[in-house]
């Protein structure tokens, strides 16, 4: 049964994340892969480019290298290896699953905080905080995104949680309430 991208790129990163628990290098390796995360979202066809059989195997081995070139060992053979298994279409998505296994393993969440008018960030503190409190996690990291058809309050959103305090949803309970 063929697979899914984004459950290929799981497994990619799964791997280099145990490697990287294995070797005590974590950290670095996020680091590692975030820096390339920036470049390809810089240079959109970086990936095209390094994967076009109309450019030579040097010039594309040496892109890589260049890509490559402050990295940890363990990102370096990640790298290679998409290269060798012809998916480096999918880097992007292994870095994200990466992150996202990072985050989860460090209580680190990333909400949006939706707003119909935008926020102060003493404001977006403290929704993390009380996102924080009611969800357990470790650490909060918040974006707020102004939509004025929510018309007043706030939504909270996670990956696995949603805090509804929108007046527009209000609205339509009390209404829903008053229709019977």
């Amino acid at each position: 049964m063929a697979k899914n991208i984004k459950d290929i790129a799981n497994q990619y990163a799964k791997a280099i994340f145990e490697l990287a628990g294995e070797q005590d290098n974590v950290d670095e390796v996020l680091t590692d892969l975030r820096t390339i995360k920036t470049v390809l979202d810089e240079n959109q066809n970086f990936i095209t480019i390094a994967s076009s059989a109309d450019v030579a195997i040097a010039s594309r081995d040496d892109l890589l290298k260049t890509l490559t070139c402050n990295s940890t060992d363990s990102v370096k053979n990640l790298v290679k290896l998409l290269q060798v298994n012809n998916r480096l279409n999918i880097l992007s998505i292994v870095v994200d699953e990466f992150v996202s296994q990072y985050n989860e393993v460090n209580g680190i969440v990333d909400v949006q905080a939706t707003t119909a008018v935008a926020l102060d960030d003493g404001r977006l503190d403290k929704l993390a905080s009380v996102f924080a409190s009611k969800t357990g996690a470790k650490q909060v990291n918040i974006e707020n995104v102004v939509d004025e058809s929510i018309l007043g309050g706030v939504i909270l959103q996670s990956q696995s949680t949603l805090i509804d305090g929108s007046l527009q949803t209000k609205i339509a309970k009390m209404k829903a309430q008053l229709l019977g």
